[in-house]
């Protein structure tokens, strides 16, 4: 990789940790001026069959489940960063109205998969 290759890379990491996402309507302090389009982002994990028996045991002793709340927390990330990426694939500034949901998948055999939907507004902010 080449010193252009590894700017770019910076100036592109930079440009997504500009994106404000927020679950409110609107941005403090910056007015929209244009709202570009709604936009979604998904992530899927695979819990595997050591995990949901880890779960199960969970769920009868009572108690916080570690793995599931890494779990969620990875798959909300990942949810959010690719929002941030669709974000600046259509020109936006912010997302607002951002709303996540979760659920999981039933899969016969070894496992389910977590699921979480992101979606929000993709707008436009008036120059400071």
């Amino acid at each position: 990789m080449d010193c252009r290759d590894l700017a770019e890379q910076e100036a592109r990491a930079k440009q997504l940790a500009a994106i404000v996402l927020t679950t409110s309507i609107d941005v403090p302090n910056r007015k929209v001026e244009s709202v570009i389009s709604i936009i979604a982002a998904e992530a899927a994990l695979g819990m595997n069959i050591f995990r949901d028996i880890a779960n199960n045991w969970r769920d009868f002793v009572g108690g916080r489940s570690n793995s599931s709340q890494k779990s969620l927390r990875e798959a909300r990330l990942a949810c959010l960063e690719e929002l941030r990426r669709e974000a600046a694939a259509v020109g936006a500034d912010a997302v607002i109205a951002v709303d996540l949901d979760y659920n999981e998948l039933s899969t016969s055999g070894s496992g389910g998969i977590l699921f979480v939907a992101a979606s929000g507004t993709a707008v436009k902010l008036a120059p400071l």
